[in-house]
């Protein structure tokens, strides 16, 4: 049920692929990546937060904005955090260089969640392209938190990087099939990410007087 989720917003990063800059503020249009992904999601109506600490280009917004509690785990630190800090259920997961949103998408990933079946025991819901699983565009249950804790400490002591597969191997989850995923997405543009110059050259070149 949609009224069960939030959505989060991660901004982190050194944009070390963006020559050092910081890709959330790159223009699209005249607009900064990261303000044209919070608008998008705000059109949920759903609570917005921004994992974070940039708040000059989400002037005037209605984002809850918060920061890593566990720092040093990449994006896994910021979903920690927008699930410790969720007033929902479920988050679902964004990142700052992802310029699309698709409602209709999410209200699908969370109708899952009173499936009757096995899906009920699922921490994860989230789509599949071939063996590999989208960690982002995704419903994530706060009922994650002890196990992403449990392996976070983990993977302290071993010094093991942890990966969003690493997190979710032994965990339940649901891996919507690709072949579904793409009724909502056909290209695949989704789950699209604008995470160096190329692909924002790329992606600004494809454009034709797209509105947000």
């Amino acid at each position: 049920m949609l009224e069960d989720c939030s959505l989060a917003i991660l901004a982190g990063g050194m944009g070390s692929r963006f020559g050092g800059s910081d890709k959330q503020g790159a223009l699209i249009q005249g607009v900064p990546l990261g303000r044209r992904v919070a608008l998008n999601a705000l059109t949920s109506g759903l609570p917005v937060t921004l994992v974070g600490l940039q708040r000059d280009i989400y002037h005037g917004l209605p984002l809850r904005f918060i920061h890593d509690i566990v720092p040093g785990y990449g994006p896994l630190s910021g979903l920690h955090a927008a699930l410790v800090y969720s007033t929902t259920p479920w988050v679902f997961l964004l990142a700052c260089d992802m310029p699309y949103f698709d409602l209709h998408w999410l209200s699908y990933l969370s109708s899952l969640v009173d499936s009757p079946d096995d899906l009920a025991l699922s921490l994860a819901i989230l789509a599949q392209r071939e063996s590999y699983v989208e960690p982002f565009q995704g419903l994530y249950s706060r009922s994650l938190i002890t196990g992403l804790e449990r392996k976070m400490d983990n993977s302290g002591v071993t010094g093991e990087k942890l990966s969003f597969s690493g997190l979710l191997g032994d965990l339940p989850h649901t891996r919507v099939p690709e072949a579904v995923a793409r009724r909502f997405s056909p290209d695949w543009s989704l789950f699209l990410s604008i995470n160096d110059v190329s692909a924002l050259e790329a992606f600004q070149g494809g454009l034709t007087g797209e509105a947000l």
